[in-house]
């Protein structure tokens, strides 16, 4: 039994209007639980380490697989698979035998990207549900519509670049869309990356991205030998994450119907948060509920959540400095405070092994106290690192130890195998 989503409708004195479907990634068994405890409508995933785009992740087998099928069928979650990459001639039939599989153990639609796999499950099994990838390019009506009446397919997921004036107009058509509204975003256009086999030669179009876009650079002029590259925005290729928490009204107004968080490669804990977020977020607009601590709390979620700092400038029809984290390429965090003091506490000796098993040495524990005044709550056992203003991409961490509210100060003992003496830094 195929299982549909939970779509919600929404009343309005003009028309009726329907919540897009929220749909999670669960690149393992733990992140697909994760995404069914956070409200999703659906979810995505790969099958073994073969056609699909993110091979490193740890993908199902056909018993977690099949499990996962079922236990989402009970919660009303429908389950995707991925097959985003493009498929060799020598490969056809075995990726085919996998859509067969897959579709027998309880898959409610495949994700496709190979336009030659896509015309063979149009002709062989029709009655296979087909949601054209991001991967395919399509960005216009007449490639939706191509897609639509010629392969057959149900949804597109139409490319990150897009304005929400294209895809209002591709949505009118009449066919599915789905958009991604939250995650990593590509330098080059939705992922169809180059890059990455050209610099080191693994193929983004095969699974395998190196991300080398998130690497710094210098930018030189060639005729003098100068470094033009600004001081501190030395990653000119590396763009910021989507968010479009804030985007609900006109996302459903532009009749999208899937809203995609980006993210198989993501711990639980980050699934858990953001699906979370979003499901509030598409709950309260359901509801017509305006809650400004609750929109500060999905904003804290999603800001303590993996992110290279938030865009929704393609939507607004931007495609300047605004999408771009030049600064940093790794995780921002929230900024939650201001270190007021630190001292150095006695080194500790701690004996221990070695990487991969070699040999045990001794090693000194370097520890300092730091005590912070808060901006915004922190909860016990959350994460802190605390970063130089003159060097943010070198840091300490530290736990914390009790929940604690805006405006108060803690103490917290952070510490490293290190030698190295500790500096004054902000936390984040």
């Amino acid at each position: 039994m195929k299982h549909l989503s939970n779509s919600v409708t929404l009343q309005s004195n003009a028309m009726a209007a329907v919540l897009p479907e929220l749909l999670a990634p669960a690149g393992s068994p733990a992140a697909f639980r994760a995404a069914i405890a956070g409200g999703a409508d659906a979810i995505y995933c790969a099958l073994g380490d073969s056609f699909n785009a993110r091979r490193s992740a740890e993908n199902f087998d056909k018993d977690t697989f099949a499990e996962a099928c079922r236990i989402a069928h009970l919660a009303g979650t429908r389950v995707y698979l991925t097959l985003n990459v493009v498929i060799r001639e020598d490969e056809m039939e075995q990726a085919l035998r996998l859509v067969r599989d897959v579709w027998a153990l309880g898959a409610d639609a495949i994700i496709v990207q190979d336009w030659g796999l896509m015309a063979e499950l149009h002709h062989r099994w029709p009655e296979v549900e087909v949601h054209v990838s991001t991967q395919a390019n399509v960005h216009d009506v007449r490639g939706s519509l191509w897609c639509s009446e010629k392969m057959g397919v149900k949804r597109v997921t139409l490319s990150r670049e897009l304005s929400l004036p294209e895809i209002k107009a591709i949505a009118a058509t009449g066919i599915e869309v789905e958009v991604f509204g939250h995650g990593a975003l590509c330098f080059c256009y939705s992922g169809l990356c180059l890059f990455s086999s050209l610099n080191g030669g693994r193929s983004a179009n095969r699974g395998l991205c190196a991300q080398p876009c998130r690497l710094p650079y210098e930018l030189i002029d060639r005729s003098t030998g100068e470094v033009l590259s600004p001081a501190g925005n030395g990653r000119a290729l590396c763009p910021k994450d989507a968010c479009t928490i804030d985007d609900i009204k006109e996302l459903v107004e532009a009749r999208v119907g899937s809203l995609k968080i980006e993210g198989r490669m993501k711990s639980p804990d980050y699934v858990l948060s953001v699906v979370s977020a979003y499901r509030d977020a598409f709950d309260d607009y359901a509801n017509q509920v305006t809650d400004k601590n609750a929109r500060e709390i999905r904003h804290r979620k999603l800001a303590r959540s993996f992110n290279r700092d938030f865009t929704d400038a393609y939507l607004w029809g931007g495609s300047g400095n605004e999408l771009m984290s030049y600064g940093r390429s790794n995780n921002r965090g929230q900024l939650v405070g201001t270190v007021i003091d630190s001292r150095k506490l006695p080194d500790v000796k701690k004996r221990s092994r070695g990487s991969q098993g070699g040999r045990e040495r001794n090693r000194t524990l370097t520890r300092a106290e730091i005590y912070v005044s808060l901006d915004e709550p922190v909860g016990k056992g959350d994460l802190l690192e605390f970063r130089p203003l003159d060097d943010p991409d070198s840091f300490l961490t530290a736990p914390v130890n009790e929940d604690a509210p805006r405006g108060s100060r803690i103490t917290c003992i952070a510490a490293r195998m290190s030698g190295a003496s500790h500096t004054q830094p902000s936390c984040a």
